[in-house]
This record gives structure tokens, sequence and C-alpha cells, in this order.
């Protein structure tokens, strides 16, 4: 496995304050010095190091430079592993890159297609078609929800198979029973603070709805650059004492969160999928989202009872939040509905599996059709 290792820090450390970012700068330089390639069973782990063009602001030249300098020094990489087939992770930047790779080398390629096409479109708007131009080079691609296969399908851009997997989540399914305290309910949204689709200012705009109607609290997990302009957003609804920014946290804190919480909301569009709606269940935390967010669509299509409604639309958020706050009895089935459907249908053991059949079914076609042409 090779995986490209940046040398360059993403947006992901900016935040509101300098001591947040200086903080989250120490975090990604300390992450970059501790981590070297290794071995583990039949698993080998090989760091690619490059260095790119700030993102998101030249990202079409971002693949042309990446392609320029770093081309032959990773196909010389690929080339000494001899590999039978490659995977690869994402569609930009490396996916152009190791498109030609796979050319050359005459092996099958397979994209894993995580990004949301209608919010390429919006923050590439004269060059997503272009990005979009890799698909056609897959021999087959794997997408993570229904919507995302949707989407891709509706760009006729290949007739290869584009085949549904699940992503898995990280949290040990909870085997007790949730008790859910409407008298002070808890309410959470864990998302980064550098997109405005994520649409944290439509939430703490639903919740200042809710003033006086019901006792809550919210909590709001992440970072980035919107952090202040949100915090004072909830000062000037008067939320100030009610809505709680908590920065980026540890996995485990998350967890804690999440453990003491009684409804998860995400309302964020357009959105992929959003794995912290499946680890918000596996801790039966009951989810409010949008239409047309990828993840809980496809959960509403798996059986969850998932609340979904209009994006981008404070009131009717604010509605579902305290039509579900005053039905106990339909949190507690959403509650022990969402571990039983993460259990079924999200884990990563299910996910390798279903990953590596398709895989090893994508490499035996290739060697069929190779045959069959001699």
């Amino acid at each position: 496995m090779i995986v490209p290792l940046r040398y360059m820090p993403g947006r992901e450390i900016l935040t509101g304050d300098s001591e947040g970012l200086f903080k989250n700068f120490n975090n990604w330089l300390s992450g970059i010095k501790d981590t070297s390639d290794y071995s583990e069973g039949n698993l080998r782990v090989i760091y690619f190091g490059y260095i790119s063009l700030p993102r998101p602001f030249f990202e079409s030249a971002d693949n042309t430079f990446i392609n320029f300098f770093f081309y032959n020094k990773l196909k010389k990489l690929i080339t000494e592993q001899n590999p039978d087939l490659i995977y690869c992770n994402w569609i930009r930047p490396w996916a152009p890159v190791t498109a030609g790779i796979t050319k050359e080398l005459n092996i099958p390629f397979v994209i894993d297609h995580h990004e949301d096409i209608p919010t390429l479109k919006k923050l590439f708007p004269d060059k997503a078609s272009q990005f979009l131009q890799v698909f056609k080079s897959a021999d087959k691609i794997i997408v993570h929800s229904g919507l995302n296969k949707k989407q891709l399908v509706n760009e006729k851009l290949t007739e290869r198979e584009i085949k549904v997997i699940h992503l898995g989540q990280n949290f040990d399914v909870s085997i007790t029973e949730k008790y859910f305290d409407n008298s002070n309910l808890r309410l959470i949204c864990v998302s980064h603070l550098t997109e405005k689709r994520k649409n944290i200012d439509v939430l703490i705009k639903a919740v200042s709805l809710l003033d006086k109607k019901i006792d809550f609290e919210l909590t709001v997990i992440g970072d980035g650059v919107f952090k202040n302009e949100y915090m004072d957003l909830a000062t000037s609804v008067g939320q100030k004492e009610k809505v709680f920014f908590k920065g980026a946290l540890s996995h485990e804190d998350i967890g804690a969160e999440l453990d003491v919480s009684d409804i998860f909301i995400l309302p964020s569009f357009p959105e992929a999928f959003g794995i912290v709606m499946t680890e918000a269940l596996a801790k039966g935390v009951p989810v409010i989202s949008c239409h047309g967010n990828g993840g809980a669509e496809e959960l509403k299509a798996l059986g969850y009872p998932v609340i979904l409604v209009p994006p981008e639309n404070e009131y009717e958020l604010a509605k579902a939040i305290e039509d579900l706050s005053n039905n106990r009895s339909e949190m507690k089935e959403m509650s022990e509905k969402g571990k039983i459907i993460v259990s079924d249908n999200f884990t990563w053991d299910m996910n390798g599996i279903s990953t590596y059949k398709f895989l090893d079914n994508t490499l035996r076609n290739f060697i069929n059709k190779m045959i069959s042409r001699k």
C-alpha cells in the first residue's frame, strides 16, 4: 500500500484563534515526524512524500504540478511492487497520475470515489468536468452510497460497473439501552468548520427558535476558520449560554460526548456521506439530517427511520428537533434501530471483505479479457 504523505499542512489545521492554529500546526508537524513505513503480516505500508500547491486555490494547477514532478517517481515505486491491480482511494490529485501508470503497466485500475459531485461543481465550476474525466480510465469504481452512485451515473462518463460498498465506523456498538432525559436535551453536531456547506449557521439559528420551547444545550465539535463567526452568531441570537464549541477532539473524547448526547444533527448539504452519522448510531444516538445528504439517504434506504428536513432551512430543522424531543418512544426506536443498522452494514470487516471480493473480481475479468484478445 502506497500512502501519499503531503509535506504541507492542509486547511484542517486552520482555526479561529492563533493559539489553536499553533497547536494544530505542531500536531501536524509531530504526525509528519512520527510517520514511517511499516509492515504487519502480508500488509506493507509505504509513505510517498510529496509537496503540492495550496489547495483548493490551485487545484487544477496542482494536478499538473504533481504529474510533472512525481509521475516518474511514483511509477518507479509502483513498478518495484509489481502489482496486479491499482486501487486509488481519491480522484484528486492521484487518480489521473495512477491512471497513466496503470495504462503503461497494462493492469486494471479501480477508483474509490469519496467526493460529492455537487460540491465539486460548486467549488470548481470551470474545472469540475475536467476532474471527473478520470473516471473514463477506471475499469471499475467504488462508491459509498446509492446517492453517490446515482450522481456519477448521471454524469454519463462511463458504462463500467459502479459498486456501492459501505464504509465502516470506528466505535463499538453500544449494548446498553440508551436513556433519554428530555428535561435537559443534549444536542450534538460533529463537523469541521472550514466550509459553509456544513450549515452550522443554520443549526445555530434553528436552536435559537427552540428557546423557551424546550430545555436544551448544543455541543459543536470541530474546528476551522469559521469558528469565531459561528460563536459570534450564537451570541447574537441569544444562545451563548446554550451553544458550546469544543473544538477538535480526539476520537475517544468524541465517543464520550456522543455517549451523553440525545440527538445528533448533521445539517450539511451537499454531503457525500458523513461517517459521523454512523458513529452516532453506534452509540445509540438518533440522527437528524437533510434530504440529499448521501449518508442520510443511504440510512433511509437501509430502513433506518432517519429524520430528514429540507437543507438550509432553520425553521424545518427546529421543528424536527422539537417534535423528536417530545416523542421519547420514537427516540428509543431510532436508538435501537440505528445500532442494528450499523452492525449489519457499517463495519470495517464488511468493508474489507466486500472491497477484496470486488477487486478480485475486477482482476479476474481483466485477465479473462486479455486472454480472449489473444
